[in-house]
């Protein structure tokens, strides 16, 4: 990653979203691996890179593609933790950490198109943006957040923190973008 602010926030991401490494189904219902990368088909499932239980031997895209199928037949809303099956194909933590430094790396860009003077933000302003934008997308963040999306316009953290939160996630993670904000404000 080229910032020095995102690496940090690596495990703060694994934290909230967990790290499966097998394929489950999502509170949507949505084939899912890892922290919380969509499956949306067999084709997709074919190009991860997933092993056989032990990590030592790749999966055969016909055993990616039967993972898939076998998945997304289940019955939703379990935990992830229920979806794992004997013999099911694994993504690796190397591999996994990759995909999400990729996709945070992708974050990262759409944010520095989104804000200008992004660059220049405070580390912890950053790391509540990419955290925002990898859990919504960048489209949900910048159109179903205006006061927000105008705060942060403005460099105004303080009204950024009181318009942050996010239904449908943990507190704490609400909590902890919160925070972020409101630190800015603390040392300014």
């Amino acid at each position: 990653m080229s910032a020095p602010y995102e690496f940090p926030y690596l495990p703060v991401c694994k934290r909230f979203e967990g790290c499966v490494p097998w394929m489950y189904l999502d509170t949507r219902g949505n084939v899912t691996i890892w922290v919380g990368f969509e499956v949306p088909s067999e084709l997709a499932a074919q190009s991860l890179p997933l092993y056989l239980p032990g990590g030592t031997v790749p999966a055969t895209d016909q055993e990616k593609a039967a993972a898939w199928e076998t998945v997304s037949a289940m019955q939703p809303g379990r935990l992830p933790a229920s979806y794992g099956y004997s013999g099911c194909p694994v993504m690796l933590p190397s591999d996994g950490d990759a995909l999400l430094l990729a996709r945070l790396d992708a974050s990262d860009a759409e944010l520095q198109a989104d804000y200008p003077g992004y660059e220049s933000f405070p580390d912890a302003v950053k790391m509540a943006l990419l955290d925002m934008d990898f859990n919504l997308g960048d489209s949900k963040l910048r159109n179903t957040y205006p006061r927000f999306d105008a705060a942060v316009d403005r460099q105004d953290w303080k009204t950024a923190a009181l318009q942050c939160s996010r239904e449908g996630i943990q507190a704490a993670r609400n909590a902890w973008t919160v925070a972020q904000f409101k630190s800015i404000q603390e040392t300014a």
